[in-house]
C-alpha cells in the first residue's frame, strides 16, 4: 500500500503516529509527506531521524515556493493544467491558501493586500502542479489523506488524486461532540454523508444509532452546543487583554537572541521563502500592545451601540455570526462571501421591514480588524452590534431568523428549531428546506428569507437522522485537545494524569488509522 499524507505544522506529527500504526495493519511501501511550516518540521526532525533519512518522500513547501521565484509562468501550460484540473478554474486552488493570496499579516490581523504578484502566483501555482504531479508519480499512492484544507499543496493533491480516481480523504470536524469525519473531497457537505442520511431517512435508523444521536440533541438543547477543539467564549471583551494571553509568559529579554536568530533564518536564511512564518518582532508588537489596544478601543467606541442581552426577548431580529478571517469557511466553503461587510448589507437589505441584523464578532477575532471595520457595519441603518458578552446560544434563542455562510452556529440553530438561511456550503445543507434554506442566488434571498419565516417546520426525524450519519460515518477522536495538544481549547472529558492522557492519544491514533483504513 502507498500513502501520501498532506500536513500542516503539528498535523506532520500526528499523521507520521497515525503512518505507523496504519504499517502494523497493511504492508506499507512508498510514503510520502506534503510539508508545511518549516519550523515545526525543525523540531520534530530531530525527535524523528527516519524521517529525513531518505525512507520518506518529503515535499516540502518553502523549497516549492523557492522553486516558483526562478520561473516564469507558462499561461499555454497553465491553461492545460485548468482543463485537467480545474473546478473549473485554478484560481480556487490559490484562494484556498491565506498565506499565498491574502497578506503576510494575515494569519494575525485582517490583511486584504495580496502577498505576491499576479505573476508569482502563477508561478506558484505551475510549480506546485508541477511538483505534486512528479510526487504522485514516484509514489504512485493508494490513498491520499489531508486535513481541512487551507494550504495550496492539499488543494492541488485534491485535484491530482481526483483527476486519476485515487481515493482521497479530508479529515475535519463534523462539529458534532468529539466526532472527526473524513469526506472524500475538500469541499463540503460530503456527498458520501448525504448518502447516508438519505438511506436511514427512508430504511429507518438503528436504534442504537438513534438513541445516540437523540441523546446529543437533548444534551445540546439543555446545556450547549459546544465541540472538542472550539475556543470558549470570553466572559468579557477584556479577557483577550491579559498580558499572559497576549505573551504566553514569553520574556522578551530572555528569548531575544534566539529572536535575532530566526529573524536572520527567516529573512535571509534557509527558511525565507517559509509563507507560514508570521515574522519575528511583529507577532510580539501586535498581541502585547496592538491586539490589546484595539480591543479597548473598539469596547470604548461601540459599547453605546451595543445590543445587551436583556434587549434581546423583545428585539426583532436576525442573527449573523461574523467569521473569523481567513478561515476555511470562507476561502473554501464560501468563497463568493470573502467581503463579509458586503455579506451583511446584502442580508440586512434582504430582512422584511422592521426586522434588525444583529451582527456578532467571532471570539477569536476580537482585536483583530480594526475599528473602522465595525464603523461600516453599523454604517448600514439596519444593522446593530452584539455586546462581546453575549453568547451565540443566547442570541439564537431569541432569534426569528439565524443567517449563516457556514458553521456551527447554524448547526446549533436548526438543533434549538431556528429556522436558518445558509449561503454557503455547509455539511448539512441537504436538511430539509423547511428548516435551513440554502440561497444560492443573492438576488433572491429575500423571497427565501420569505418563504422559510412563512413555511418554517421543524423535522426532528430529519435531524436525528442527520447526526446518526454523522456518528455512524465518523471517528470520536480528541483532535485538537489531545492529539494536536492545543491548549485552551474545549474538551468535555476530565483531565486524567499525564500517563493516562498519553495511553489515550496512542489509542485514538488506532481508532483513526483503522478509521482511514476502513474508508478505502
Amino acid at each position: 500500500m502507498n500513502l501520501i499524507f498532506l500536513t500542516q505544522s503539528k498535523t506532520l506529527a500526528l499523521f507520521y503516529d497515525v503512518m505507523r500504526a496504519i504499517r502494523e495493519k497493511a504492508d506499507l511501501r512508498n510514503v510520502g509527506f506534503y510539508i508545511a511550516d518549516s519550523a515545526f518540521f525543525d523540531t520534530f526532525k530531530k525527535e524523528q531521524s527516519d524521517v529525513c533519512s531518505g525512507s520518506f518522500e518529503l515535499l516540502k513547501e518553502w523549497e516549492l515556493i523557492e522553486k516558483s521565484d526562478r520561473i516564469k509562468p507558462d499561461i499555454e501550460r497553465l491553461r492545460k493544467y485548468e482543463k485537467m484540473f480545474g473546478d473549473p478554474v485554478l484560481w480556487n486552488a490559490l484562494i484556498a491558501d491565506r498565506r499565498i493570496y491574502l497578506g503576510r499579516r494575515a494569519t494575525l490581523e485582517q490583511d486584504y493586500s495580496s502577498r505576491f504578484s499576479h505573476n508569482r502566483m502563477l508561478s506558484i501555482l505551475q510549480t506546485g502542479i508541477e511538483e505534486i504531479e512528479s510526487m504522485f508519480d514516484r509514489i504512485q499512492p493508494d490513498l491520499v489523506v489531508g486535513f481541512i484544507c487551507v494550504t495550496l499543496g492539499e488543494y492541488l493533491s485534491y485535484l491530482v488524486a481526483k483527476s486519476r480516481n485515487i481515493p482521497f480523504l479530508n479529515l475535519r470536524p463534523t462539529r458534532i461532540k468529539n466526532y472527526f469525519f473524513a469526506g472524500e473531497s475538500v469541499l463540503e457537505p460530503s456527498a458520501h454523508l448525504e448518502e447516508t442520511y438519505h438511506k436511514l431517512l427512508v430504511e429507518g435508523i438503528p436504534e442504537p444509532l438513534k438513541k445516540k444521536a437523540s441523546s446529543y440533541l437533548l444534551e445540546v438543547r439543555e446545556t450547549h452546543g459546544m465541540y472538542e477543539g472550539v475556543l470558549p467564549p470570553p466572559v468579557s471583551s477584556r479577557d483577550r487583554v491579559s498580558p499572559k494571553a497576549s505573551m504566553n509568559g514569553i520574556s522578551f529579554i530572555q528569548k531575544f537572541e534566539s529572536l535575532v536568530r530566526r529573524y536572520y533564518d527567516y529573512n535571509f536564511g534557509e527558511y525565507k521563502h517559509d509563507n507560514h512564518h508570521r515574522g519575528v518582532f511583529y507577532p510580539i508588537w501586535f498581541y502585547k500592545v496592538k491586539r490589546p489596544v484595539r480591543i479597548l478601543v473598539a469596547d470604548l467606541f461601540l459599547r453605546r451601540h451595543y445590543v445587551r442581552a436583556n434587549q434581546l426577548p423583545s428585539l426583532d431580529y436576525a442573527f449573523y455570526p461574523l467569521h473569523k478571517e481567513p478561515e476555511v469557511t470562507l476561502l473554501v466553503y464560501g468563497r463568493p462571501y470573502l467581503n463579509q461587510i458586503e455579506v451583511v448589507r446584502n442580508l440586512a437589505r434582504s430582512l422584511p421591514v422592521g426586522m434588525k441584523l444583529v451582527v456578532k464578532e467571532h471570539p477569536a477575532a476580537l482585536g483583530y480588524r480594526p475599528l473602522s471595520y465595525y464603523r461600516k457595519l453599523i454604517a448600514i441603518p439596519n444593522v446593530v452590534l452584539a455586546s462581546p458578552e453575549i453568547t451565540s446560544r443566547q442570541l439564537i434563542q431569541d432569534a426569528s431568523l439565524v443567517t449563516i455562510i457556514g458553521g456551527s452556529v447554524g448547526l446549533e440553530a436548526v438543533m434549538l428549531k431556528r429556522p436558518v438561511v445558509m449561503i454557503g456550503r455547509a455539511p448539512f445543507s441537504f436538511l430539509p428546506k423547511t428548516m435551513i434554506c440554502y440561497c444560492r442566488n443573492l438576488d433572491h434571498l429575500p423571497w427565501d428569507i420569505r418563504e422559510l419565516l412563512e413555511n418554517q417546520k421543524h423535522d426532528e426525524y430529519a435531524l436525528t437522522a442527520y447526526v446518526a450519519a454523522v456518528i455512524d460515518n465518523s471517528v470520536s477522536a480528541d483532535f485538537y485537545s489531545r492529539l494536536l495538544e492545543r491548549k485552551g481549547v474545549f474538551r468535555e472529558e476530565a483531565e486524567g494524569s499525564l500517563e493516562d492522557d498519553e495511553l489515550e492519544r496512542q489509542k485514538q491514533i488506532k481508532m483513526l488509522a483503522n478509521y482511514l483504513l476502513d474508508k478505502v
